[in-house]
């Protein structure tokens, strides 16, 4: 997961916009993320089998949260993979260079066009993370510029990561262990 947070660190450093580059990296960081929380959902399953008894919800309680959270944290990434993929970012046809003789759409805005002076209109400013000015490719930010941006973040990704924390901690009885081990320090000390 590290490895995969550290991945869209190198999608910001990128600053050439259209290399495809960027496009590569929010691939690779979607692929490595469900690689690694799904895998992880596995071995809290198997672990749980293996340690758990009574009904599903008992047995199988930390692999729900965790599958929630492998669900939570590729949220972002894939989403964000879906809006790089389809250039999916509104902005004033200026912005793309597109005089205003040939923007045809009837906002005066356009995702990017596939094909020169094929419009694909839209009305909104930007996209769910970014707003218009990050359209053209010359910035590229690491955090989201618009509120919903900040919402998915927080409720999924960060959401997400308290979940494998208490599913982790679960599955592994952690805490017990480490509550335990706790105990025996202090009573040594006595």
């Amino acid at each position: 997961m590290v490895v995969a947070a550290l991945i869209s660190i190198g999608t910001s450093t990128v600053k050439t916009p259209g290399s495809g580059v960027v496009d590569f990296f929010h691939g690779f960081q979607v692929a490595l993320m469900m690689t690694v929380m799904f895998n992880l959902v596995q071995f809290v399953y198997w672990r749980c089998n293996a340690s758990r008894r009574g009904s599903c919800w008992q047995r199988h309680s930390p692999t729900f949260y965790t599958l929630i959270s492998a669900i939570l944290t590729n949220v972002q990434p894939m989403w964000i993979l879906v809006i790089g993929s389809w250039k999916l970012c509104c902005a004033p046809c200026a912005t793309f260079n597109i005089p205003d003789a040939d923007c045809t759409t009837p906002t005066g805005k356009t995702f990017p066009p596939n094909t020169p002076k094929v419009m694909r209109p839209c009305d909104i400013d930007g996209n769910v993370f970014w707003d218009s000015s990050y359209c053209d490719g010359s910035k590229l930010s690491t955090f989201p510029s618009k509120g919903s941006g900040w919402a998915v973040q927080i409720l999924c990704t960060w959401g997400g990561f308290i979940f494998m924390f208490i599913g982790i901690l679960q599955a592994t009885q952690l805490h017990r262990k480490m509550g335990k081990q706790w105990r025996a320090i202090r009573a040594g000390r006595r």
